[in-house]
């Protein structure tokens, strides 16, 4: 992985690990569709104004089928999938649960003929990632009543994650990374508009949920997202996935250390696991790419 690679790939792992606690902490006041929508139509007001001057915005209206199908499956159904599921699972054990796309993402690449990135150090790596998701669904679902339905919701939701990045890949990569994310972000507001007009809140949200709503639509949307494309175009959509390792960790220390959730046996046995595979999968891609 080149070094604007790696710099690309922290900074998404750190600014994504933050919307599982910001958006728990929404949820408190206002319904997954206005928390979508508020989310994409931020980060449209930002976006739109400057990409258009620029003719950015013009340039993704060219490709307009395929920037609308990476919005369906990368934001406006799993950004609601996800956060239904959120009024019944713990942030941190949402987070942990993402680690699932890199398993369908691999599975895409399988069915898209790329067995080159199946080596015996990447696959090791998916393996202790697979134990890990799967030690942190059996012994919290030991310890407590977990709700299969919020989680069966984040699986689905991990099947668009993991599926978008290869429309970036094969179909947008003409297209200005800062249009692309604009002209979603508009797409994925226009979707939810009526919905979230049927769920606005009785009661003038608090400022806290004001000023959460501001960070997760600024930074964990319209900035994280410019730098998501520049990623995908630099390591390419199999490698971008493991995102999905890396996101959660950052998820499970916030929900730790802000939302005071409760370290679980799962979260602390998953944990080192998941750690694990992030760097066989992640450094095995590496020295392939080096050779």
């Amino acid at each position: 992985m080149s070094r604007r690679g790696l710099i690309l790939f922290i900074a998404n792992s750190a600014i994504w690990g933050l919307p599982f606690w910001l958006t728990k902490v929404i949820l408190t006041e206002l319904s997954p569709s206005l928390i979508v929508f508020l989310r994409a139509g931020i980060a449209a007001a930002i976006l739109a104004p400057p990409t258009w001057r620029s003719g950015a915005l013009k340039k993704a209206l060219s490709q307009w089928p395929w920037v609308l199908l990476f919005a369906l499956a990368q934001i406006a159904i799993p950004w609601w999938l996800t956060g239904t599921a959120q009024k019944y699972l713990e942030s941190s054990f949402t987070g942990l649960l993402m680690t699932a796309i890199p398993i369908i993402g691999l599975f895409f690449a399988f069915v898209a003929g790329e067995p080159q990135l199946f080596t015996k150090r990447a696959s090791a790596g998916l393996a202790i990632g697979i134990c890990g998701v799967v030690l942190l669904v059996g012994l919290d679902g030991i310890q407590t009543h977990l709700n299969w339905g919020a989680i069966s919701l984040v699986l689905i939701a991990t099947s668009g994650f993991a599926y978008a990045p290869r429309v970036v890949a094969k179909h947008l990569q003409e297209v200005p990374s800062l249009g692309a994310v604009a002209l979603t972000v508009i797409m994925t507001a226009g979707i939810w508009s009526v919905p979230a007009a049927f769920s606005l809140p009785k009661h003038f949200p608090r400022p806290s949920i004001i000023i959460a709503v501001l960070v997760i639509g600024v930074v964990c949307t319209a900035l994280a997202f410019w730098n998501f494309f520049e990623l995908i175009k630099e390591i390419g959509p199999t490698k971008s996935t493991y995102l999905a390792f890396t996101n959660p960790m950052v998820a499970v220390l916030v929900g730790i250390v802000f939302a005071h959730e409760p370290l679980t046996l799962g979260l602390a046995c998953s944990f080192p696991l998941i750690i694990t595979g992030t760097y066989l999968s992640i450094s095995a891609r590496s020295r392939q790419s080096a050779t």
